[in-house]
């Protein structure tokens, strides 16, 4: 008879092992979601708040500096109305006559001594429209540099507001989304703020009510917007991530507004919450940006271009009146059939025609690369157009750049915990853990930095 077959007993030993170590690491991941949950909602607002103290400085420094410079001075040039009311426009029509007429009367000179004076008007259009260089430098300034102050008296914000959306501008503060003119200027100006984190500056939007006022400071003046009413007497509106037609800028009713963007509800970034003020008063100038086109140059410059083609159709229409000319001078309309029949003779006379009409024909063989050059500008304007809202920005969506520093942040911090724990069992763990609380603790915010762009605003 064999001997039954004996089961092998796992030791005890060796489960309560496993299971301490389980329960450890579940312990340890506990610790750490809440260590980076204390960071979120205490540690960015000290972040946030460091921040504000900085760029309040920054913005007293800067209104002082441009009213320095003087706040009229930009406005000034354009105060005087001489130039503007000078019919530029109408006045080269008589010009454009006058030579048309010829010397039919010498009165018609003297016209044209004021039309020199009027052909200065390209002066009043150029610099003295421009405000100095050195004040326009501190009204357009880069990310993360203070540009406004936006106060809320009823949910009592009082912060100042820096220039970009991305999640570093963000941190410091409410964003000025760069598409959007600025605050106080004609259109759609738009805001971004979180409303749980860094500060939550938009943390209690969803009190403003209706009519209440949204005050704006920039180096332009002071600016007062009312809330506008989203139905049933709510002050906001609540729409999708991707609703990103919020930031537009052709409005037909209310179209100098401010826009104050945040993800919703508080701790998610599910929907975005939105509040629409209209701009009381009349809007500051707004200026070109430095080395950026503005789309209403762009919309001039299409509208220059269909003038250019109207008046290339007039160009190519005025031989049209010149055979009246020609009727005119010689009464008898022979030359006309003699055109025709010139036509026989093939050399001499469409080379004339050519001669006669430079403008038309020698330009036929160069139009194709003229034709193109008209039409790159509608290129860009689409792009400008396309490009004007795709999204919130990575400020409110979240950056993914992020996620490769967090997780090799992440494994950093992972790797000093294990050396803590190996040189805890070969040398003492008191001194061991000691040594490396504060590399590991340090490594840690980095990674919980890093892993906090990934995340949408909160």
């Amino acid at each position: 008879m064999g001997s039954p077959p004996t089961t092998r007993r796992i030791p005890a030993v060796t489960v309560a092992r496993v299971l301490g170590t389980l329960g450890k690491t579940v312990i340890a991941l506990g610790l750490i979601i809440l260590l980076f949950g204390i960071f979120q909602l205490w540690g960015t607002g000290i972040f946030e708040a460091r921040a504000q103290q900085s760029l309040d400085n920054e913005f007293a420094d800067l209104l002082e500096a441009s009213s320095a410079l003087g706040p009229a001075a930009p406005v000034a040039p354009i105060a005087p109305p001489t130039p503007a009311p000078t019919p530029t426009a109408a006045t080269p029509e008589p010009t454009a006559e006058a030579p048309a007429e010829g010397t039919q009367s010498a009165s018609t000179t003297p016209s044209a001594t004021p039309i020199p004076t009027s052909a200065a008007t390209p002066e009043p259009v150029g610099d003295p429209l421009q405000p100095d260089p050195a004040w326009l430098a501190m009204l357009y300034r880069d990310n993360g540099a203070a540009i406004a102050r936006i106060q809320i008296p009823s949910i009592d914000v009082d912060k100042t507001v820096v220039e970009g959306v991305r999640v570093g501008d963000l941190r410091k503060g409410p964003g000025h989304y760069p598409a959007t003119p600025l605050p106080g200027q004609a259109g759609n100006a738009a805001i971004a703020g979180h409303r749980t984190t860094y500060g939550a500056p938009f943390g209690e939007i969803d009190k403003v009510l209706p009519d209440d006022e949204i005050i704006i400071t920039t180096i332009q003046g002071e600016f007062t917007y009312r809330v506008l009413p989203q139905g049933e007497g709510h002050g906001h509106l609540i729409v999708a991530p991707t609703a990103v037609e919020v930031l537009d800028q052709n409005f037909s009713e209310n179209p100098n507004r401010l826009t104050l963007t945040a993800c919703h509800p508080k701790g998610s970034a599910r929907q975005r919450i939105i509040v629409v003020a209209e701009l009381v008063g009349e809007p500051a100038p707004t200026y070109p940006r430095p080395g950026q086109p503005v789309v209403q140059i762009a919309e001039l410059a299409t509208e220059n271009l269909d003038e250019a083609a109207d008046t290339e159709q007039t160009v190519t229409a005025t031989p049209d009146p010149e055979p009246t000319e020609v009727s005119d001078s010689a009464p008898t309309p022979a030359p006309e059939p003699a055109e025709s029949s010139a036509s026989p003779t093939p050399d001499p006379e469409p080379t004339e025609v050519a001669a006669a009409s430079t403008p038309v024909t020698t330009p036929d063989d160069d139009q194709p690369d003229p034709t193109p050059a008209p039409r790159e500008p509608e290129a860009p304007e689409e792009s400008v157009a396309g490009e004007s809202a795709s999204s919130f920005g990575e400020g409110l969506d979240g950056d993914s750049d992020g996620l490769v520093p967090a997780i090799l942040w992440g494994l950093a911090a992972l790797a000093i915990w294990i050396f803590a724990l190996f040189a805890g069992k070969r040398w003492k763990r008191l001194p061991a853990y000691s040594l490396s609380a504060l590399p590991f603790l340090i490594v840690l915010f980095m990674a919980f930095w890093h892993f906090d762009r990934v995340l949408p605003s909160y």
